[in-house]
């Protein structure tokens, strides 16, 4: 695994304004198979006091990945939200100045509720943490290409 160069910034993937997302400095990318990645180079504020990967971080790119991939898969394109997300972190890992990508996936999804998993791992790709979720429809946020 390595980092991606034509990863942009996740606002940018989105179309519209997404600050929290910018202010942790969270990329994203289309990967071969099809599934958007969301990668983050590790800055000293990422960290924990043992200087690995803070756990919320973790959460963040874990529900990012799993948002993105039930607004992938809805062909309307609806946004989500998130109703409930269970984590398990396995080890820590990660440190500054390298990097960690997370990955969604949606197991099933109904007209208004999407089932999803996602996973992350550090730039040697070891499994930090996993997570699963659900995530809700809503109206469809306008962005510039709306018109």
């Amino acid at each position: 695994m390595t980092e991606k160069d034509d990863a942009v910034p996740y606002s940018e993937f989105l179309g519209l304004p997404a600050p929290f997302m910018d202010y942790v400095g969270l990329k994203t990318y289309l990967a071969d198979n099809g599934q958007r990645r969301m990668v983050l180079r590790l800055e000293r504020r990422h960290l924990n006091a043992a200087m690995n990967t803070h756990g919320g971080v973790i959460l963040t790119l874990l529900d990012v990945a799993m948002g993105s991939a039930s607004r992938l898969h809805d062909p309307a394109g609806r946004s989500t939200v998130t109703v409930e997300m269970k984590t398990s972190f396995l080890r820590p890992g990660g440190s500054e100045g390298g990097y960690v990508e997370a990955s969604g996936l949606v197991r099933h999804a109904t007209n208004s509720l999407a089932f999803c998993e996602a996973e992350l791992r550090d730039e040697g790709g070891e499994l930090l943490a996993t997570a699963s979720g659900t995530f809700k429809f809503i109206q469809k946020i306008p962005t510039a290409s709306d018109g």
